[in-house]
This record gives C-alpha cells, sequence and structure tokens, in this order.
C-alpha cells in the first residue's frame, strides 16, 4: 500500500506542472493584461507609465519566461503578490522589517469558504442518504415517485435562479434572512449570542441552496446503489437467516452502496477549496469564488494562478483520497492496490 501511494504522489507532480503551464498559456491567451484595468481607472495613466508596470510585473518577457519565473518561485510555495490588491501576498501572510504582518488573500477567503461548503456537504448527506434508502426500499411506491420528482426539479433549477428567487422572496419580501455579507454593520455591538444568531442567519441562504441543488444527485447516487446491492444473493441470505429488516439494510446494504459516494466526496474536495463563484459573487461573500471572479476580471495572474495551482493540487489530492477510501471500504479493490 505504501509503494502505492508514493508512486502516486510522484505521478503527481509532472501533472501538476502540466496543468498549471496549460492554465498559464490559456490565461494568457485572453486579451489585456493588469496594466490596461488600472490605466483605464486613470485617464491620465500614460503610454510610458503602462510599460513602466509592464516591467515591474515582468509582462514584458515572453510567456514562456513568465512561466518559468513563475514556476521558480512556485517551488519555493512562494505565490507571489497580486497585481490588484495593493501588492499583497497572494497565498499566506509576510512580516515586513518593521514587523507589520500582511495577510495573504487566500489566506483570509480559505476560512470563509471551507465553512460554508463543508456546512453544505453536511446537510446534503445527512437529508440525501435516508432519501436514497427509502427511495430504494420503497421502489415504484410513491414514497419513490416523490422523491424522482424532487430529484428531477433539483436537478432542473439553476442555482443561481434559485439564488435570486430566495434572496428576494425570504430576503427583500418578508426580509427575514439578510441577503449580502457574513455580519451585519453593527456587529461588534451585539452579545456572544447576538453574534452568533447573526452569523446564523447570514449563513442560511448560502449554505442551504448548494445544499438543495446538490441534494438530487447524490440521492439518485445512493437510491441506484441500495437498488443494485439489494439484489445481491449475500442480502437475499441475511434474510434467510433471519436477521431484521433494519440491521439488513443499514448494516450489510448501505456500507456498500455508499462505494460509489466515496468517489464523489473524494472529487468534491476542490469544491470545498475553490468555493462556489455564482453564490458567492451573488451574497457577497469574500471568499475563493468571488475572489478567482475578481482576479479574472482584473487580470491579476498571480492570483488567478495561485487559486488554479491549489484547486489543480487538491483534485489530484482528491482522487488519491478517493482510491485510498474505495480500498479501505472493499476488499477486492484493496487486494488489487496492494498488488499494484
Amino acid at each position: 500500500m505504501l509503494k502505492y501511494i508514493i508512486k502516486r504522489v510522484l505521478w503527481m507532480i509532472p501533472l501538476l506542472v502540466g496543468i498549471s503551464l496549460v492554465s498559464f498559456l490559456i490565461m494568457h491567451l485572453a486579451p489585456g493584461d493588469i496594466t490596461s484595468n488600472e490605466s483605464a481607472f486613470n485617464p491620465k495613466a500614460s503610454e510610458e507609465s503602462r510599460q513602466k508596470l509592464r516591467e515591474m510585473y515582468n509582462l514584458d518577457k515572453p510567456v514562456i519566461v513568465q512561466y518559468g519565473l513563475w514556476l521558480k518561485r512556485m517551488a519555493t510555495l512562494d505565490f507571489g503578490k497580486s497585481f490588484a490588491s495593493h501588492q499583497k501576498p497572494v497565498f499566506w501572510q509576510t512580516t515586513d522589517k518593521d514587523g507589520n504582518v500582511t495577510k495573504g488573500l487566500i489566506q483570509e477567503a480559505l476560512p470563509i469558504t471551507l465553512m460554508i461548503n463543508l456546512l453544505g456537504l453536511a446537510i446534503t448527506l445527512l437529508l440525501a442518504i435516508p432519501l436514497g434508502v427509502i427511495a430504494a426500499r420503497k421502489y415504484l411506491g410513491w414514497q419513490d415517485r416523490a422523491i424522482t420528482l424532487f430529484n428531477f426539479i433539483g436537478f432542473s433549477i439553476p442555482g443561481f435562479w434559485l439564488s435570486l428567487l430566495l434572496m428576494y422572496w425570504l430576503g427583500v419580501v418578508n426580509n427575514w434572512f439578510p441577503i449580502s455579507g457574513l455580519h451585519s454593520l453593527n456587529y461588534d455591538s451585539f452579545d456572544t449570542w447576538g453574534k452568533i444568531k447573526d452569523s446564523l442567519s447570514h449563513l442560511f441562504l448560502p449554505v442551504i441552496i448548494p445544499s438543495i441543488t446538490g441534494l438530487a444527485g447524490i440521492t439518485l447516487f445512493v437510491k441506484n446503489g441500495m437498488l443494485d446491492v439489494l439484489h445481491q444473493d449475500y442480502i437475499t441470505t441475511a434474510r434467510a437467516k433471519g436477521l431484521n429488516e433494519r440491521k439488513v439494510i443499514y448494516t450489510h446494504a448501505l456500507r456498500n452502496a455508499l462505494l460509489p459516494l466515496i468517489t464523489i466526496i473524494g472529487l468534491s474536495i476542490p469544491g470545498l477549496i475553490g468555493g462556489s463563484v455564482i453564490a458567492e459573487t451573488i451574497f457577497a461573500i469574500p471568499g475563493m469564488g468571488k475572489l478567482f471572479y475578481d482576479a479574472v476580471l482584473m487580470r491579476d495572474f498571480p492570483v488567478v494562478m495561485g487559486i488554479l495551482t491549489i484547486g489543480s493540487a487538491l483534485t489530484l489530492l482528491g482522487n488519491l483520497l478517493a482510491d485510498l477510501m474505495y480500498a479501505w471500504a472493499d476488499p477486492r479493490v484493496r487486494r488489487g492496490v496492494v498488488k499494484g
């Protein structure tokens, strides 16, 4: 198993370099750069000042040289500084000679995105697994038909449309929940309970909407997995031995039915970190998705490359974790991995 893990980790290095090269080249195919955006906000900016900015950011060099400089910094985990955010570090905080600490952009955005997406994933799994089991046990019954109808609705509703609809109905018309940000303006004046209540009310819409839209897919995976497993011989044998139905379903069937779900959860790790561009932009949440969206608009190459590189590394890591979890859950896969 250890040999297999080392082999997979070593394969990740050339893959990561290849992904970063393709991303870097595609990003530079877009017209304009950070100097054109900065000069657009300053009509007095001359061509000479723009050229100085290009030289300062190394944008006057050939693309492959720029990539080499970026890769050299990456070898020391230095993601550089943002072009558009007052030269703030992209990844982690830095300390100047006077002891002043400047936090990194990803360092500030990542905890917010992680909190929202982990809460959303937990709610999705807590609802989807029981719904999938019920749909499989009551196959072709009214419960199954109702859950299938819910799945179709969940698949067909665009997330941004549902976000705007609930924002208008729950936030604007009824004023039940805030529609933007993470805290109220007078947040610091609240007591502890008031701060918790204020944070939960701000998080409700950003968390519940991706949970609803992601619920349909996972429910369908669980249902199909359970239908496959419930017709296996060992389930028939367990029932013939006189085991009660609850033990057959939740002890013998559900564990094997959840194997495909392990792959989905492993592949969802990059999404947990990368965040939702649409949801974070609509609700003005300063997470990774909004940071990426703003960086693309501003042609802020270091920030875009930092987020893409971290996302790529986590995608590869997610694949590895999914394979290891699969091997842990299924002894047949584990034997194949050890032999490999």
